[in-house]
C-alpha cells in the first residue's frame, strides 16, 4: 500500500510539474493553432508582431482616426485595442462556425463587464452575448492569462471547444506574417473562391493538403506569397506543377493578345509572376507580392 501510495504521489507531482511547465510556457504559432477544432476546417494564423512591424497591419486597418465609433467605444469599455494589445490570432472555420485563439494583454473583468452590458451573461469563467449575425452567439473564456477563446457560432458556448491539445498531425508553421492551411473540400466551389483562384481551382481541388503563407522577401519594399500543396503522388505533383505552369502560361499570353500591361499593383501582375516547382509528393508556388498590391487590395481599389 505504502508503495501504491508513493507511486501516486510521484505521478502527481510529475503530471503538476508538466501541467505546469505546458500551461505557463510562451505560446508558440503551432500550440496556438492546436487549441482549434482539427477537423474538416480552414485554418488561419496571423503573427500581428510582424504585420505589425512590416507595416501591414496598418494598411488593413486604416487611419486611428476613421475607426467607428462603435469600435472606439468597445474599446473605452474593454481596454482592449488591437493595434497595441494583440499578439497573434490563431482562427478555424468550419461549417459556418467561426473560433479563436487570441494571444495577447486582455483584462478579463472588463471583457466580463462589457458582456454582460450588452445583454449577455457571464458564468463559470465563460461569457456569452448576442452576435450581429441572427442565430449565432459570441462566447468567450481564457484559455490562460494572455490566451483568449473566442468562437461566433450556433452553439452558445462553442469557446468551450478552444483549449491546448496536440493534433494527430501537429501544423508546422514557419515565421511568417501569415499562414492558411486550407483543406482541398474548400476549393470545391469557385464561388467560394477569392477571384485570382478561380484558374487554379481544380489543382488545388484534388489535392491532399493546401497552405499558403506570406512573408517577408528579401526586398524590403515586397512579400512574398508561398504555395505548399502535398499530392498523392510524385507523378501527381509533376504533373500539378506542369498544369499551374500551363494556366500562368496562358493568362500571360491573354493578356499579350488583348495588349494589356500586367502591372505590380493589380491581381494579373502577381498571377503571371508565379513560379511553379515539384518536388516528390510536393508542390510549391511563389508570387511575389508588392506593397503597392497590398495598399490596392485593401483600399478597393484592386483591378
Amino acid at each position: 500500500m505504502k508503495k501504491a501510495a508513493v507511486a501516486a504521489a510521484v505521478i502527481g507531482v510529475l503530471l503538476g510539474v508538466w501541467g505546469y511547465f505546458y500551461y505557463s510556457s510562451p505560446y508558440d504559432a503551432a500550440r496556438l493553432v492546436q487549441c482549434l477544432p482539427s477537423d474538416r476546417a480552414l485554418h488561419l494564423y496571423l503573427n500581428v508582431g510582424l504585420l505589425r512591424s512590416g507595416g501591414i497591419l496598418d494598411l488593413l486597418a486604416g487611419s486611428q482616426g476613421a475607426e467607428e465609433a462603435d469600435y472606439k467605444k468597445f474599446v473605452e469599455e474593454t481596454g482592449f485595442n488591437y493595434r497595441t494589445d494583440l499578439d497573434a490570432v490563431a482562427a478555424a472555420f468550419r461549417d459556418g462556425d467561426n473560433y479563436f485563439a487570441v494571444q495577447g494583454r486582455f483584462q478579463w473583468n472588463r471583457l466580463a463587464d462589457y458582456a454582460r452590458s450588452h445583454q449577455g451573461s457571464c458564468q463559470d469563467a465563460m461569457c456569452n452575448m448576442p452576435a450581429s449575425q441572427p442565430g449565432k452567439t459570441i462566447s468567450f473564456g481564457l484559455v490562460r492569462r494572455d490566451v483568449l477563446a473566442l468562437a461566433v457560432a450556433r452553439d452558445k458556448q462553442a469557446a468551450r471547444v478552444i483549449f491546448p491539445g496536440l493534433w494527430r498531425e501537429p501544423p508546422k508553421i514557419p515565421t511568417v506574417a501569415i499562414w492558411v492551411s486550407a483543406p482541398p473540400y474548400v476549393f470545391a466551389d469557385a464561388k467560394n473562391l477569392p477571384a485570382g483562384l478561380g484558374p487554379f481551382r481544380t489543382q488545388l481541388e484534388h489535392s491532399r493538403k493546401n497552405e499558403f503563407t506570406l512573408g517577408p522577401s528579401q526586398d524590403p519594399n515586397k512579400f512574398e506569397l508561398k504555395m505548399t500543396v502535398q499530392c498523392a503522388t510524385p507523378e501527381d505533383a509533376t504533373k500539378m506543377a506542369g498544369q499551374l505552369t500551363s494556366v500562368t502560361e496562358l493568362l500571360k499570353k491573354m493578356l499579350e493578345r488583348d495588349k494589356l500591361r500586367p502591372s505590380a499593383a493589380d491581381l494579373s501582375g502577381v498571377l503571371v509572376a508565379g513560379r511553379f516547382e515539384a518536388r516528390e509528393e510536393q508542390v510549391s508556388g511563389t508570387w511575389p507580392i508588392e506593397r503597392k498590391f497590398i495598399e490596392a487590395l485593401v483600399s478597393g481599389k484592386l483591378e
